[in-house]
Formats: structure tokens, sequence, C-alpha cells
């Protein structure tokens, strides 16, 4: 499904217990496989998350509006190999997302509210329309000053399905750090963003979902919730320093 030139997915979202997702794994293990990527589908993620000195990200999550937007900068297993600037929309039910590859050097940049390396791309063409994260980026950088917020950590586990196109994650051990420290290091400072004993399902897809996969849902009666892992680390965050997010 397409809007405005984006391509859209569902996505369904859960909070659930450790005895639930054991119970749902092993019927996953049995009809899902995992995604090829870390090891037994599992990886560590950490994403910096962008926003405006009004937390207008935060504050239009908070509020409940139907179309909203966050920047991030994604990395894996803390390796400096694969690093995204990711722009994720919401349209209601539905999600998008744009991601471009940027260097080490480049991350550091868009960290500083420095996008000229974006701008000379976008003036020379040299990526021929392609890297279309950076650009929207670069626009959005300039007119609403983004600046980092808020480290996010967690674990994940993939598992996937072609039709459908259907991802299924676990996001466990979710965790805040400040924005302001290197997202590179190991040892940067966090707290727990999420109960214990609990962690988030997620479910992507595109124009449907598999009906087994619907009746591996409905088995554990689980009820669809607002998760924003990005809203709850920096709530974690401002209670941790007595900061007041507004």
């Amino acid at each position: 499904m397409q809007y405005n030139n984006h391509n859209l997915r569902h996505e369904l979202k859960y909070r659930i217990s450790y005895a639930q997702y054991y119970e749902l794994r092993s019927r996953a293990l049995c009809f899902l496989r995992h995604d090829p990527h870390g090891r037994d589908g599992q990886y560590f993620i950490r994403s910096l998350y962008l926003d405006d000195i009004y937390l207008s990200n935060y504050n239009q999550k908070s509020d409940g509006w139907e179309r909203r937007r966050k920047y991030r900068i994604r990395i894996y297993d803390l390796s400096r190999d694969v690093i995204k600037f990711e722009i994720k929309d919401k349209y209601g039910k539905f999600i998008s997302k744009v991601s471009s590859r940027v260097t080490e050097e480049q991350c550091r940049q868009i960290l500083k509210g420095d996008f000229g390396f974006a701008g000379e791309m976008i003036r020379t063409n040299a990526d021929g329309g392609r890297e279309k994260a950076l650009r929207i980026g670069y626009i959005d950088c300039a007119c609403k000053i983004l600046r980092p917020q808020v480290v996010v950590d967690y674990t994940r586990e993939v598992f996937i399905c072609d039709e459908g196109n259907v991802r299924m994650t676990f996001d466990m051990e979710l965790r805040a750090g400040q924005g302001t420290g290197d997202m590179f290091d190991p040892h940067l400072p966090t707290v727990s963003a999420y109960e214990p004993g609990q962690m988030i399902l997620e479910v992507k897809y595109d124009d449907y979902l598999p009906e087994y996969i619907r009746k591996m849902l409905r088995s554990l009666s689980l009820w669809q919730s607002a998760q924003s892992k990005y809203a709850m680390c920096c709530l974690a965050q401002s209670n941790c320093l007595g900061k007041v997010v507004y």
C-alpha cells in the first residue's frame, strides 16, 4: 500500500509477559524462521533519537496525533560497520520508514546538528535522489533544529515470514540513556525503561497477515496498545535525571 509516495505497512504492538513470550516463541519456531542476522535471530539495537527544542515528536505521541514523525540513528551490536539514519512516519495504524546508510563521521556530524554533507549531496545530486532519508532529514533539520534527545537500548529477537512480508519482533530489556553521550560507548550509563518481567511484541506486515499468525496472537488473548520506546525512554530518562518532559 502506498500513500504520498510512501510504502505503508501495518504495525501491531502488544505488551507481553515472559511467560507469553515463551509460549508464543515456541509456536513461532514451528511456523516462522529466525531473521538470519544475529545469533538465533537475536541482536542488540541502540537507537539515538533526535527531536527539536520543543520535544515536538514526544509531545505529538503523548497527545495522540495520528500523523507524526520520528528521527533516529541506529546501530547494531554496538558495531560501527552499519550505521543508519532513519525517519519513521506514522499514519494512523500504518507506518512508513526510510533509511540511509551513513559513515561514522557523518553520524557524528548529524549528532552535532550538521547536515551539511547531505546538503552538498542534494546540491550535486551525488546520490541520484536515492537517499531519501538524508534528503528529508536535511530539510527538517534546517527547519526544526533537530538535536540528540535520548538513547534507546534493547535486545530484539526477530521471526520472519515471506507471506505478507511479516516481521514478528520481541523487544526485551528496554533501557534509556542520555542522548548527549557517545552512542558507540559500550559503557554508556542507562536506566531501565520498562516494567520488570515485561517486553514489547511488534508485528509488522504489508497487505495481509496470514491467518495462522492471527490465530497464534488470538490464542494468548493479547490486547493491542501504544508502546512507543522513544516516549518511554524519554520519561525514564527524565525521572532519573530530574528533568521535566512537557
